[in-house]
């Protein structure tokens, strides 16, 4: 008996305990020829089960468990179907079914299997089941198991032929307590306080064939009848083709004309007159394009680009003409010189991939829009499948032991943040962290990806099980991995907070009557914003503001477009010990190619690969891949494969090497580099359209800075906690005001050269009240006095005692103390409260949040009247609090001050004058902006920490054995106190620390004398 049909894997949600790699290789193990892994109500696990069964030479039956429950009718069976899929058709009806929804009554499921079960081999054994469908169906089989014989009885009466089913999701007892937990975890309870028979699955065991055997040796007509049902199931391969929607308004019915004609229009639009040059490269790709069947998908991505006020076409897409005259990309294919072949070329077999930005506030408007017009029957929602991550899974596993949230979210923390250890805490955690390392990895869950969408040419349930999402839109069950290799063409639609950040800036610049014209407008060219990116000038400008791209800019010196391309890409974590050669090699330094053979090709990034088509044109140019070999490697260290798998490719390109007369020593320097591209990295058109985006923003920035940093406050967007950017404003000489209840409004916008706060910054204040604040004053005039709020709005307690905490009635109140401003308000309200809680004093325990997220809008046309003057008296140390906690950062000077009698004696150096300090060891008080761990290349644990102080942002590096030392005071936000060496690389000034206090810890003398040479 050599096939085995009805074992279960860990995509039996929160039951099954093994992924099917491991179910696969024990079968293997066991000597079958034929395997089928039947999750209950899903095919999550298919592409994973069919790619380790192709591995291991064994024939994979395509089949799923239907659940039938409790019945809502008497008359509705219980139990489960075992379907297993023939072929196309059954594979199409299989998916179909499943879609019609998961796990409890389901009569509409066993409709519609009498209905129509072609292509599908059905088995069970529940004598119900059987009975609802003999006769109905065109193969049926009464399943025996080594833990069920119910069918038998059912096979003699209906005539059934019987089937020896597994019916199994454990590979040994051992893996009971492991079931036993995520039993617990799915029905929120306690692994003591289980229900009684509930063990999700049974505790069936995958046994060995010859426990197998024994186990049903009466019946050997089931065992033949086993291998003859895996014999008709040979449907492994749920690829047919690429699945694109189809374009039947094209003109002539002609995608590919239609999509010339667009083309060739949106050419004359980009270049004015279309060139020899420009019309034979457009005509290359669109010939590619169509030979390639793809024009449907480029008419469909033009029309959802046409639905959105700002985008940003990125990925390889970026290096096609034709992309690019459509408008849904921005970046001139030919004048930066991208490649296309990267994107498309005859040898691949990939589908095009269009990844497109849109600002993030409307994305999710812009997907429900393309769903309504393509159908939702059409439509899905790609899914993400959630894993059990450790601490996920020690918290869990913590619960599931009876311990609280509190409890299991402390001992979660000593063991990943302080790094302790499970086995240094007391029992049980050891035994905790035991079962939580079983289901470490074991998927949990189903989420919606955050902009892939999948459109079909037809219903879309017939090429995959359709869920519904927690959102309510339809959920393919497949993450993108799964979906691409159906064939299942993905758009990607995803969101950009900086696309808003520039379309909100420049409305704000419209309503003053500054007009931008976008065909015009040419940042990139711009000599004032490239001398700013040049200094590291981009805190908020996209893509570039980190604390370690604004060092790099620094470093090199150079703010042009081609070296922020070149800079957005070489930045990727592996590529670091190369990133020191690009600058010195960029500084004049002498260097040549690795091999004659690279001397035209890596010459722009001074012979160090940077962008991903670059390993691809490497192993072209030096071991003679072709196109589709090139790429091939380039995917399989981009994503990390396997040594065994890499060490083929390895041999392959040091073979090709050698047969082109590539010494050894160059195609290992070149092996070394090319493996930096494991993990993230970007192509050369991808960094190319996000370096756009980067120049309109620091365009935006260097030109209009009120309107630029308002538009990235008001889109919570960005590196940086709001603070970060509100000490920029200041920085850079803007006024910043408000909150202020006659001139704020929702977002944050400029007035003159000043940043007005918005009243999305001010905690517990409901989004209900800004409205009714803003129509107020458009339908009447700015409020005049404190007695005008109460008779003009009608606030709740809540909303008065934020906006009191966050100063927006200063300019009204004549000087007034907020407490008494507070009194006055509740006084003349009446008092009372209605639905808005409990009593509530005005300075009681408010924290800083923010409201739900703006609307995508342009700033609202109310009324501005001159800015109110500063009141004259000065707020209370208590009202200063109670600012920074309602705003998280303080309207007129930054939070440091609120530490000013403890700073005062403590003898510093300030942040603007650390270039006077260098080589000497120096103290300051810092306020974290952000920090990264990252680890060294033996694996220690390392710090990048930026601070600012009243004067300067600045960054600091704690190496391991200092950052172990002081990890656990940079957990929290407080302003702390620095010590260390001041460092100048490459021209980029930090400061390696080697001592990290609190305000509350030692201070003044502590360490050694300041500003001295070390």
């Amino acid at each position: 008996m050599k096939s085995r049909l009805g074992i279960r894997s860990a995509y039996s949600l929160l039951s099954g305990v093994h992924r099917p790699e491991a179910i696969v290789a024990r079968a293997a193990d066991f000597g079958a020829t034929s395997l089928a892994i039947t999750d209950r109500d899903n095919l999550y696990g298919l592409h994973s089960f069919l790619d380790a069964a192709r591995e291991r030479r064994i024939n994979p039956v395509i089949g799923a468990e239907l659940r039938f429950g409790e019945g809502q009718g008497h008359e509705q069976p219980t139990g489960s179907i075992f379907a297993f899929v023939k072929d196309r058709d059954g594979f199409a009806r299989l998916c179909e079914v499943l879609s019609r929804g998961t796990g409890g009554t389901r009569p509409d499921r066993l409709a519609a299997l009498r209905e129509n079960s072609r292509g599908l081999v059905l088995a069970s054994t529940s004598p119900g089941l059987l009975a609802a469908l003999a006769g109905k169906v065109p193969a049926l089989y009464a399943a025996v198991t080594p833990a069920s014989l119910h069918a038998l009885g059912a096979a003699k009466a209906l005539g059934l032929p019987l089937l020896a089913l597994d019916d199994a999701s454990l590979l040994e007892k051992e893996d009971l307590a492991a079931h036993r937990l995520l039993r617990a975890i799915a029905l929120g309870t306690t692994v003591g306080a289980l229900p009684e028979g509930d063990e999700g699955m049974g505790e069936g065991i995958f046994l060995p064939p010859e426990a197998f055997s024994r186990r049903l040796a009466s019946w050997p007509e089931a065992f033949r009848a086993a291998d003859e049902v895996a014999a008709a199931c040979t449907f492994g391969s749920v690829f047919n083709g690429l699945v694109f929607p189809d374009y039947p308004g094209a003109a002539g019915g002609d995608p590919a004309e239609e999509l010339r004609r667009r083309a060739l229009a949106g050419a004359e639009r980009r270049y004015g007159e279309v060139s020899d040059a420009i019309l034979g490269r457009l005509e290359y790709e669109l010939d590619i394009i169509r030979r390639k069947g793809f024009s449907a998908y480029f008419l469909v991505m033009d029309d959802i680009v046409a639905m959105a006020s700002r985008t940003c076409g990125r990925g390889s897409g970026a290096a096609s003409l034709v992309a690019y005259s459509l408008g849904v990309t921005n970046v001139d294919p030919i004048a930066h010189n991208l490649y296309f072949e990267r994107f498309l070329n005859e040898a691949r077999d990939d589908p095009p991939d269009i990844d497109v930005d849109f600002a993030w506030d409307e994305r999710d408007d812009l997907i429900r829009r393309v769903i309504a017009a393509f159908g939702e029957e059409r439509c899905a929602r790609v899914a993400n499948h959630n894993l059990f991550r450790p601490r996920s899974a020690f918290r869990e596993a913590a619960k599931a032991y009876g311990y609280s949230e509190g409890e299991a979210s402390a001992a979660a923390r000593r063991v990943f943040d302080f790094s302790e250890g499970a086995s240094s805490l007391d029992p049980p955690w050891p035994e905790i962290a035991r079962l939580a390392g079983r289901i470490e990895g074991l998927p949990r869950g189903l989420s919606m990806h955050c902009g892939g969408l999948v459109v079909a040419p037809g219903p879309i349930d017939r090429y995959a099980p359709i869920e519904r999402s927690a959102e309510d839109y339809p959920l393919l069950a497949w993450e993108k991995e799964g979906t691409e290799v159906a064939g299942l063409v993905k758009l990607d639609l995803l969101g950009n907070r900086s696309l808003a950040v520039i379309r909100d800036a420049l409305a704000n610049l419209e309503e003053e009557g500054i007009h931008m014209d976008p065909d015009l407008w040419r940042p990139a060219e711009d000599p004032e914003t490239i001398a700013a990116l040049a200094k590291g000038d981009s805190l908020g400008v996209f893509y570039i503001e980190s604390p370690a791209m604004r060092r790099l800019q620094v470093k090199t010196g150079r703010g042009d477009f081609e070296h922020i391309v070149i800079h957005s890409s070489i930045i990727r974590p592996a590529a670091n010990r190369f990133i020191g050669e690009y600058v010195r090699r960029l500084k004049g330094a002498p260097w040549r190619n690795i091999h004659p053979r690279l001397d035209g090709v890596l010459d722009e990034t001074y012979g160090i690969l940077c962008y991903q088509e670059d390993v691809s044109k490497t192993a072209i140019a030096l071991a003679g891949f072709d196109e589709s070999e090139a790429d091939r490697l380039r995917k399989i260290i981009a994503k990390k494969a396997d040594g065994e798998r890499l060490a083929a490719w390895k041999e392959r390109f040091f073979r090709g090497c050698l047969a082109k007369g590539v010494d050894e020593t160059a195609a290992t320097e070149a092996w070394d580099m090319m493996l930096s591209f494991d993990g993230y990295s970007f192509c050369k058109p991808h960094s190319a359209s996000y370096a756009m985006v980067s120049f309109q923003s620091a365009w935006l920035r260097v030109h209009f800075p009120a309107a630029f940093m308002a538009a990235v406050l008001s889109n919570q967007g960005g590196y940086y906690r709001p603070q970060a950017y509100i000490s920029e404003a200041r920085r850079m000489g803007l006024g910043v005001l408000g909150p202020d209840l006659n001139l704020s409004r929702r977002n944050y916008y400029s007035f003159k050269n000043a940043v007005v706060i918005g009243f999305m910054s001010v905690a517990g204040l409901s989004l209900s009240a800004i409205e009714a604040i803003e129509g107020e004053r458009l339908r009447n005039r700015p409020f005049r006095s404190l007695d005008e709020i109460v008779s003009r709005l009608d606030l709740a307690r809540d909303d008065l005692i934020a906006l009191v905490a966050a100063g927006a009635f200063d300019s009204l109140a004549g000087g007034l103390a907020r407490s008494l401003q507070a009194r006055l308000l509740l006084i003349s309200r009446g008092g009372g409260d209605r639905a808005d809680g409990g009593q509530k004093s005005l300075f009681a325990d408010s924290r800083p949040g923010q409201p739900p997220p703006p609307k995508a809008s342009p700033p609202r046309q109310t009324p501005r009247p001159p800015p109110p003057p500063i009141p004259g008296a000065s707020r209370t140390e208590a009202e200063l609090w109670q600012e920074f906690s309602a705003l998280g950062y303080l309207r007129d000077r930054h939070p440091l001050s609120l530490w000013e009698r403890d700073i005062a004696p403590i003898e510093r150096i300030m942040a603007r004058d650390l270039g006077a300090h260098l080589g000497r060891r120096v103290r300051l008080i810092g306020w974290p902006v952000t920090q990264k761990e990252v680890l060294t290349l033996g694996g220690l644990a390392m710090n990048f920490l930026s601070l600012e102080d009243e004067t300067a942002l600045y960054d600091t590096v704690l190496f391991p054995e200092a950052y172990g030392r002081y990890r656990k005071l940079l957990l929290d936000q407080q302003p702390l106190i620095v010590e260390g060496i001041v460092k100048d690389e490459d021209g980029a000034i930090g400061v390696e620390l080697s001592r990290v206090l609190t305000l509350a810890g030692p201070t003044g003398a502590a360490g050694p004398p300041l500003s001295q040479p070390t």
